[in-house]
């Protein structure tokens, strides 16, 4: 037996080289520009005390800046969910890249509240291309059996990019100013456009890509599709359990990334060079969790779990390692904050590698991207109503996080009994079709 298995898994390795895995550098793409994304979205995060004692701006103003950038986030992901269904995601990515690469730089010379809001929300809704258009791909580029994975794998970047940040500052800072950082990582945006240009072209019209590995991606049981207009997709339950589960957990997402480092200067006193060893431990196991959260899942599918079991399963693990980060405002111990802020945020990308594969497991590819947009669209609403919140309650209570942390704690399980009430199978839709002609009202 263990020699036929090895006989086996010799002649899978031989079809999986003849067919090639060009599709995982189109991966690579993704989790560059998710990279680059947050590394942009994190820098003015990271420059909180700055703005606090150079610019003289206060937590509700600041709070205000990021609740613009939610805004705008909300109307960008819903316009650039239907504009990558429209006109396709090498020109989509690349338009939309270059304009929150020139708003990041922008920044640098920016010195009131007002200015600082404007930037923000050009490159909200630039950036909100992002997570509709890399699902889109995603589920152009793989076969159901690996989306997850490869969800999983460009989900991670939204955690490099936050580490890289402090790093950049840390370089640049010094000899250049601390506006600098905007300006490095504006320019790294551009590069990577020059690079997805180059590479990319859609799977039936990329010549580097075999027609094996095209058969394999295609693989899958062709979807049967009925033309209908795009709000529609809100009389599906699959629709409204994706929208409803992103409302819940996005905001606590964006409320690591916007007012962590806050946290750590109030409670801790870490300073921005000192920043560098919990934003690592944070989102290193934020990319553990972004990998094995995929991961998880597909692994049970080996298994010969089904689909609802297997996604559901790895939802609830990921659901339960937020549960203690309430802990984390109790502590004054930097470290151990870390520890339990990164499990919160590695259940998060777990968590979240599986709810964006839901949107292309229940729903059809040609709709994905807008299925995609609808729940950022919704998750951003709230979230600009938490930040307002949030950099009110921190001025009046003096940052006292406690509440807010333990609000964090039990998002994820709520969202995860949500989804099961509202679609207790995972099961897919049917009929729904080709919104590239619909309005994106």
């Amino acid at each position: 037996m263990p020699a036929n298995q090895d006989a086996l898994s010799g002649a899978n390795n031989a079809v999986a080289a003849r067919r090639g895995n060009y599709r995982w550098m189109i991966c690579a793409g993704l989790f560059l520009i998710t990279t680059i994304n947050y590394m942009d979205r994190f820098m003015i995060s990271l420059n909180q005390k700055n703005l606090f004692v150079n610019l003289h701006f206060t937590k509700e103003q600041y709070g205000h800046i990021m609740a613009a950038f939610s805004g705008a986030y909300a109307v960008g992901y819903a316009l650039c969910g239907w504009f990558m269904d429209t006109v396709g995601i090498w020109i989509g990515f690349a338009l939309t890249v270059i304009v929150f690469s020139g708003a990041e730089i922008g920044m640098a010379a920016a010195t009131t509240v007002t200015a600082y809001k404007i930037l923000q929300g050009v490159m909200g809704v630039a950036q909100g291309a992002n997570f509709p258009g890399a699902i889109k791909a995603v589920g152009q580029w793989f076969p159901k059996k690996e989306r997850a994975l490869t969800t999983g794998i460009f989900n991670a970047g939204t955690s490099l990019g936050v580490v890289l940040s402090p790093i950049i500052v840390s370089l640049t800072a010094v000899s250049l100013g601390w506006q600098s950082g905007f300006v490095t990582a504006g320019l790294i945006g551009l590069a990577w456009v020059a690079w997805w240009l180059w590479r990319y072209r859609d799977p039936e019209k990329n010549p580097r890509l075999s027609p094996g590995e095209l058969a394999y991606i295609r693989s899958d049981p062709p979807e049967k599709a009925h033309r209908i207009r795009w709000l529609t997709l809100l009389g599906y339950k699959q629709s409204w359990a994706f929208v409803l589960a992103t409302m819940l957990t996005s905001p606590v997402w964006w409320f690591w990334l916007f007012w962590a480092p806050g946290f750590f200067y109030d409670k801790m006193h870490v300073k921005i060079k000192h920043m560098i060893l919990p934003m690592v431990i944070v989102y290193g196991m934020a990319d553990i969790g972004s990998i094995a959260g995929g991961w998880l899942s597909s692994w049970f599918l080996s298994r010969g779990w089904s689909l609802n079991a297997a996604r559901k399963m790895a939802m609830l693990i990921c659901a339960l390692l937020v549960v203690p980060v309430f802990l984390a405002a109790k502590t004054n111990d930097v470290i151990l904050a870390s520890v339990l802020i990164g499990f919160a945020c590695a259940g998060h990308q777990g968590f979240s590698a599986n709810l964006f594969t839901m949107a292309s497991d229940t729903m059809p590819g040609k709709v994905v991207g807008s299925l995609v947009g609808l729940g950022g669209f919704a998750a951003s609403i709230v979230s600009m109503y938490v930040s307002d919140v949030t950099g009110w309650f921190l001025q009046v209570t003096h940052s006292q996080y406690l509440l807010l942390f333990a609000i964090a704690s039990a998002a994820y399980m709520v969202a995860l009994l949500v989804i099961h009430l509202i679609n207790p199978r995972w099961q897919a839709a049917h009929q729904v079709a080709d919104v590239s002609d619909a309005p994106a009202a």
